[in-house]
């Protein structure tokens, strides 16, 4: 059957064609090529076509496979076999009709519909495929090639659940791949279920110890259950595996960035800039690692370095005038960000950003007028909330500023900046209990945070460093 890399296109034809020589030997004695005398000969014609195909000999391989369509118009066998030659030379449309025919000439034939399985993963078109492949496992329960590419399509779809029970039902039958068992530990993990979460990255590791996405497993495993020295020791074992390949390096910066091991992050990250220089997602992860350092110098420089690669990013945009606005350098972080919403205009995060600027000029309008944007587009956006409700208070729309800052504190009830202006907002109102209780809280969240300066700084200034997508 033919095989469809989503890279690089069709695999070269050797590897491929076996597989149908195999199939058409398996299937001789149960599907004849043609309910007639002579069968015998065309399934030699197509196997030796096969053949021809495999040495580059396809002139005269479409001859044989003429001759067996001439007597047996519909020999799913022969069609497949064209099928995947039409491939080879780029002729996706015309191998996609032939392989349908093949379907229909017999719908119980595996071969056709790995076909269209592949061909649609090359063409990008995830629903096809996923049907391709669910006809090929009601075909052939246990075809592992399409349990496992199935599984993984389904994880990428978001389609976790039944992702889920898939993999679970391969384990019964045989532990899968490494990269599956991985996969399935995310999905697990996905769902804050990190017991069995971890259950399959150790399956993984012992079918595969060198797995690096199974360490990093381990280690967000280990972080979730709060214990950070085992969470450590797995991102320095990743660092191991990881060291002559820039792209593991690059996810295992991901991973520590969001464990909070800023240190670890931009080693690695800079060790795969090393490896494989001016790779545009290495320097934006660089640049948003140098923000928790926090340095915003050199994440400027990063950002900046991003955007001469990729001018019309807007995220890269967007990170930009973040760390300009947190040097103060305002008229210039407002001009980057307002780039970035004219680039792309579903990011809450600068909107949110120039509405605090726009508060910083007292404009409370245009900075409602930009923080609702920006909680129309993400409305789960707590800090966004926290701002809209400063910004009504001061605009005396006490009815409005009480919703947002109450969901506010909803959303994230650890956010001082909201207490605080809810504790303004009650004592405007002159509910004094209500205001010295939110006064309560926000000097109990200062106690907590120990003195940090960055936690004063929130009251004033709730902005977060916005994330990687």
């Amino acid at each position: 059957m033919a095989r469809v890399n989503s890279r690089a296109g069709f695999a070269r034809p050797h590897l491929w064609l076996a597989i149908l020589l195999m199939l058409a030997g398996a299937q001789s004695g149960s599907r004849p090529v043609a309910a007639q005398q002579g069968a015998n000969d065309l399934l030699k014609r197509l196997e030796g076509a096969a053949a021809l195909v495999r040495n580059n000999r396809i002139a005269e391989a479409e001859r044989e496979i003429a001759f067996v369509l001439k007597i047996a118009p519909g020999e799913a066998g022969a069609l497949n076999l064209l099928g995947t030659i039409r491939a080879q030379q780029g002729k996706l449309e015309e191998a996609e009709s032939l392989f349908l025919r093949a379907v229909s000439s017999d719908r119980e034939f595996v071969g056709p519909h790995m076909n269209l399985a592949y061909l649609y993963l090359l063409k990008r078109e995830p629903d096809k495929t996923i049907s391709a492949l669910k006809e090929a496992l009601r075909i052939d329960p246990k075809n592992a090639d399409a349990a496992e590419k199935l599984a993984q399509l389904l994880f990428s779809r978001n389609q976790i659940e039944e992702g889920v029970s898939l993999v679970e039902r391969m384990k019964e039958e045989g532990q899968p791949a490494a990269p599956l068992l991985v996969a399935l530990g995310d999905a697990y993990a996905s769902n804050s279920n990190f017991e069995r979460a971890e259950e399959n990255y150790l399956l993984a590791v012992a079918r595969q110890s060198d797995n690096v996405d199974a360490v990093l497993g381990l280690a967000r495993s280990a972080h979730a259950r709060g214990d950070a020295q085992t969470a450590f020791s797995r991102l320095t074992r990743a660092r191991e595996l990881s060291a002559g390949s820039p792209d593991a390096l690059y996810r295992l910066a991901v991973v520590a960035l969001k464990l909070n091991f800023g240190g670890e992050a931009l080693d690695a990250v800079g060790r795969a800039l090393e490896l494989k220089p001016e790779t545009p997602p290495y320097l934006l992860l660089q640049g948003i690692a140098w923000l928790r350092k926090p340095d915003m110098f050199e994440a400027e420089k990063s950002f900046r370095r991003f955007l001469e690669l990729q001018p019309d990013s807007a995220q890269g945009q967007m990170f930009l005038g973040y760390s300009l606005l947190k040097q103060k350098r305002t008229p210039e972080a407002r001009l980057w960000l307002e780039k970035s919403i004219k680039t792309e205009l579903n990011m809450p995060e600068p909107f949110y950003y120039l509405g605090l600027i726009a508060q910083e000029q007292n404009e409370d309008l245009r900075a409602v007028e930009l923080l609702e944007k920006a909680v129309k587009i993400l409305p789960s956006y707590a800090h966004a909330h926290t701002a809209l409700g400063a910004s009504y208070l001061r605009l005396k729309n006490f009815e409005r500023a009480r919703q947002e800052l109450e969901l506010a504190v909803k959303l994230n009830s650890e956010d001082s900046k909201a207490h605080y202006q809810l504790a303004l907002l009650y004592a405007r109102l002159k509910d004094q209990a209500r205001a010295q209780e939110q006064m309560r809280i926000v000097e109990k969240l200062k106690n907590a945070s120990k003195g940090n300066a960055a936690a004063d700084q929130e009251i004033s200034a709730p902005a977060q460093p916005p994330q990687p997508r």
